[in-house]
C-alpha cells in the first residue's frame, strides 16, 4: 500500500470531523483510494478487500446544506441525507524531517492505494470543509444546499 503525501506546489482540502456521530459511536472505515483523493470528499464503501479495508465505491446518497462560516474561512456543513456515504478523513502523517511550512494539511492528499480514514454520515452531522473541498461553479455561501458530484461536496 501506498503512503499518505504531502504536496507543496498545491492546495488540498481540509476538513473538520468534530460534530459528526462517527466520531463517538458511529463508524470509521478503512477504505482504498481509487485514485490520489482530497480530505473532504465523500465516497462509498465498496467490497471488502481483507484486513478491515474496504474497496472504494460511490455514495449513493448524499445532500447537505451549509449552515454557517468558521472564522477560518472553512465551511459548516449539514448532512441531511446520506445512505452508503462516508467522509474521508485521514490524519496527515507528518515527521521530524518535514519542514514546519510544508506540514499544514491543507498540502495533504490521500494517493492511489492509500487506506483511508472514512467516516459515516448520518442526518444531524455536521462537518466541516475547506473552499478547496468544493466542486462545480458555483461558491459555497450560507444556506445553500449540497449535494455529491465526482467525489466532491457540490453546491446545488
Amino acid at each position: 500500500m501506498a503512503q499518505n503525501f504531502m504536496n507543496a506546489n498545491a492546495i488540498h482540502a481540509v476538513a473538520g470531523s468534530s460534530k459528526l456521530k462517527a466520531t463517538v459511536c458511529g463508524h470509521i472505515y478503512n477504505i482504498i483510494a481509487a485514485a490520489d483523493i482530497d480530505n473532504g470528499c465523500i465516497v462509498g464503501k465498496g467490497a471488502w478487500q481483507g484486513m478491515e479495508t474496504y474497496a472504494e465505491a460511490a455514495a449513493t446518497t448524499f445532500t447537505g446544506k451549509i449552515v454557517d462560516q468558521a472564522a477560518n474561512g472553512n465551511w459548516y456543513i449539514e448532512v441531511l441525507t446520506a445512505a452508503n456515504a462516508y467522509l474521508v478523513l485521514t490524519v496527515p502523517m507528518t515527521y521530524i524531517e518535514t519542514p514546519k511550512q510544508f506540514a499544514h494539511e491543507k498540502y495533504f492528499y490521500n494517493a492511489k492505494d492509500d487506506i483511508m480514514r472514512c467516516y459515516e454520515l448520518v442526518p444531524g452531522d455536521i462537518f466541516e470543509l475547506s473552499a478547496e473541498g468544493f466542486g462545480g461553479a458555483t461558491d459555497p455561501s450560507k444556506g445553500a444546499s449540497v449535494t455529491v458530484s465526482s467525489k466532491k461536496v457540490t453546491v446545488a
